[in-house]
C-alpha cells in the first residue's frame, strides 16, 4: 500500500513539474513577443492595424497586445497565439526589407509555440481565419 502511494506522489511531482514548465515556457514566449510589440510601436502607424488589435484585445484581460502585463495573461496560451496572429498580420503588410529581426525573433517564438502543442493545427487555422474575417467585417462594413 505504501509503494503504491509513493509512486502516485511520484506521478503527481512529475506532473506538476510539467505543468510549470509548461506555463513558463508560455510566459517566456508572452514576454518575448510583447517586446516585439513595444520594439514595433514607435515604427508602425497603429491606427493602419486597429482592426487586428481590437480583434486581440477582445482576449487579453485588463490591458492590450501593446502593453501586455499580469500574470494571466502572460501564463495563457491563447494570448501567445493571438500575439503570434497581430505580429504575422502587422509584418505581413510592412515592406519586408523592414524589421529584419523582428521577423526571426517573430518566426523563433512560432516555432517553440508550435512544439508546446497547445493547439491542433485545425483550432490555430480556425482562430487566424476568425480573425482574418474580423478585421474583413470591420474594414467593409456592408450597409
Amino acid at each position: 500500500m505504501q509503494l503504491n502511494k509513493q509512486a502516485a506522489l511520484s506521478i503527481e511531482k512529475q506532473h506538476l513539474n510539467k505543468q510549470k514548465k509548461y506555463y513558463v515556457s508560455i510566459a517566456e514566449i508572452n514576454n518575448t513577443l510583447a517586446n516585439v510589440h513595444k520594439d514595433l510601436l514607435p515604427e508602425l502607424d497603429r491606427a493602419k492595424y486597429q482592426y487586428a488589435t481590437d480583434y486581440i484585445n477582445q482576449y487579453i484581460s485588463h490591458t492590450t497586445v501593446w502593453n501586455l502585463k499580469f500574470v494571466m495573461n502572460m501564463e495563457n496560451s491563447e494570448v501567445a497565439l493571438l500575439q503570434i496572429f497581430h505580429l504575422d498580420y502587422i509584418l505581413s503588410k510592412e515592406p519586408e526589407s523592414l524589421f529584419t529581426t523582428e521577423r526571426e525573433i517573430l518566426q523563433e517564438q512560432k516555432e517553440k509555440f508550435l512544439s508546446l502543442d497547445c493547439f491542433t493545427m485545425e483550432k490555430i487555422i480556425q482562430r487566424h481565419q476568425q480573425m482574418l474575417a474580423f478585421i474583413k467585417e470591420k474594414s467593409n462594413p456592408n450597409p
